[in-house]
């Protein structure tokens, strides 16, 4: 699409609004159709495969609305992978909510079979995207030559499911379109954490302003306004470092989209953590939903596997060398 009159933050109402929806749907079949019908699952797929062919800056309000909304559905995994295999009849399924997937972004196969696992909602879908050792990926039938098995997970909204893959059969993505959907997935996870981060926030200043201790709000005493200042900043940070990550003047962008993730799993993980602690003890209760936030933050840091990419990051902000190899955004 071209000459576009509308931002990606009108995204966002509708997002909203649909994200309300799905709390109330029956099944994750039911939520997919109306993320679906809002077209909120085709955002990235080409306008010939039924999407809307909208750059990666479109689906970020569309997922931190629904980070912020405790949505249960793989929609990064079916935003990705409506894209990545554009001109196949699998994206049309995929991007019109006909077929349910997701990936399993732990892992790799070899030959024609191996165990690959962190596949949201893996066990409720038809068909999972594998990695393999060659770099490329193939797109499986769950009951066709591979099983999944649901696993204890973190994330309550999105459990995992680890998959056995017996039989390789599905259509497949080559090594390029795999490091463009790595790179994607990358920013597109910490538009998760920021919407996390902001619900989290905003519950926390909002529990602050209610909550009367001896005689006076709680977001009068000093203490509680550096909680909430700390915390603001750390979601303004998100913000600006998700913004520089899909900026055309972004001299590097893949260096930029890993400092990205890494930068919002922990900040995301902290905000969390200080909302809990300015609700005080009963933070920590399962009524409060604070803890989901840092439990979705803390999984979408495992199935990035940040921990192994600050390593990396560290090594090339503090070289300073230009280290870009793969596909910039798009």
């Amino acid at each position: 699409m071209s000459d576009l009159d509308f931002s990606p933050e009108d995204f966002s109402d509708t997002a909203r609004a649909v994200m309300e929806a799905c709390a109330t749907a029956a099944d994750l079949p039911a939520r997919i159709a109306l993320l679906a019908e809002a077209g909120l699952t085709g955002i990235l797929a080409p306008e010939d495969d039924g999407g809307m062919g909208l750059a990666l800056d479109y689906a970020v309000p569309v997922l931190r609305e629904a980070g912020a909304g405790f949505l249960a559905a793989p929609l990064l995994e079916t935003m990705l992978l409506a894209r990545a295999f554009a001109g196949q009849d699998v994206a049309a399924e995929i991007a019109g909510g006909k077929t349910l997937a997701t990936i399993a972004w732990v892992g790799e196969i070899s030959g024609q079979g191996g165990v690959v696992g962190r596949a949201p909602l893996g066990a409720e879908v038809a068909s999972v995207l594998v990695f393999r050792t060659d770099g490329t990926a193939v797109l499986v039938t769950l009951g066709d030559g591979a099983e999944a098995q649901a696993d204890d997970s973190l994330d309550l909204e999105r459990p995992e499911a680890t998959i056995t893959v017996k039989d390789v059969n599905g259509p497949t993505l080559d090594a390029t379109q795999v490091k463009a959907l790595l790179h994607a997935a990358q920013i597109l996870r910490s538009a998760l954490i920021l919407g996390a981060s902001e619900d989290a926030l905003k519950r926390a200043a909002d529990y602050a302003q209610e909550r009367v201790q001896f005689g006076k709000p709680l977001s009068a005493y000093q203490a509680v306004q550096h909680h909430l200042a700390r915390q603001c900043l750390a979601v303004e940070t998100i913000r600006n470092s998700i913004a520089r990550s899909l900026s055309a003047h972004c001299e590097t962008p893949v260096a930029a989209a890993r400092a990205t993730f890494v930068g919002s799993c922990d900040l995301g993980a902290f905000v969390a953590e200080n909302a809990i602690q300015v609700h005080g003890g009963m933070g920590f209760t399962w009524d409060v939903p604070l803890h989901r936030h840092l439990r979705f933050a803390r999984t979408l840091a495992a199935q990035g596997k940040a921990a192994e990419l600050k390593e990396d990051v560290m090594q090339q902000l503090l070289s300073g060398q230009d280290k870009e190899k793969e596909p910039a955004h798009g």
